[in-house]
């Protein structure tokens, strides 16, 4: 059986305080699940949240990295700084970072690549818009971005990533994705990984629900066959919340 994974997206929100305030909420529940635990906070508080979790099950997540290893990239983070900081996780090809920043597959597979080259974890994320789901292209959208990422990587590699699906339609919405369509395109990545890979990589692999997760949603979403965990946004700044995600039975 896959191990659950439930990772924090604090995107650019977050404080030093809330850093203790998160591990004292998580601190009550951790030992009474096997769920793997990640924080990804702003680069500004990996150092900080490092500390914080010593002598826990946390993991450390950064939220961003390039792929260069050095040079002339102002308000850029490198991943030889990102090991330095003890961070484990990265999450990389969030839509927003697609949007907003114009980063391409291309730009993604290289960051990708880099992360695993320094033994970083990546959590790679997919999805498709709104726009895409009604024309009925999601599902092409959706493989046509893990085959760029994947290209290239050996299978031992592609083992060690994490997919994250979160259509950008759920994305900070309110809206959901119903447990029967988020299992349905995770059922199609997992097939795509067999593919890509082999079964058994694609067996033990975790891909990730993300999508305005809540306390009310977590259990359904997570009692599906395919979904082994979740990329939290708001929720995961609210300690009590992000907690109860965190301890969810499924």
């Amino acid at each position: 059986m896959r191990a659950k994974l439930v990772a924090a997206n604090w995107k650019m929100n977050g404080s030093f305080a809330l850093i203790g305030k998160m591990i004292d909420a998580l601190a009550a529940n951790l030992g009474d699940t096997p769920c793997q635990v990640v924080i990804c906070p702003p680069h500004v508080l990996l150092s900080s949240l490092k500390k914080a979790v010593e002598g826990t099950r946390i993991e450390v997540g950064a939220q961003n990295v390039h792929c260069e290893l050095s040079g002339a990239f102002t308000g850029e983070t490198s991943v030889t700084l990102l090991k330095e900081f003890g961070v484990q996780w990265c999450i990389v090809g969030h839509s927003e970072r697609r949007m907003l920043f114009e980063e391409s597959d291309e730009f993604i597979r290289r960051k990708t690549r880099t992360l695993l080259n320094h033994g970083i974890r990546p959590i790679l994320c997919v999805g498709e818009s709104l726009e895409q789901r009604n024309s009925g292209t999601h599902e092409d959208v959706v493989v046509a971005q893990l085959r760029k990422v994947f290209s290239g990587l050996s299978t031992e590699d592609q083992g060690r990533c994490v997919v994250a699906y979160e259509p950008i339609w759920a994305i900070g919405t309110g809206k959901t994705a119903t447990p029967g369509q988020a299992n349905s395109m995770h059922t199609l990545i997992r097939k795509e990984v067999e593919s890509l890979a082999n079964p058994g990589i694609a067996e033990n692999f975790q891909i990730l629900y993300g999508g305005s997760v809540n306390v009310e949603n977590t259990k359904s979403l997570l009692s599906m066959s395919e979904i082994d965990g979740a990329l939290v946004g708001g929720a995961s700044l609210k300690t009590e919340d992000f907690s109860q995600i965190v301890a969810a039975e499924i």
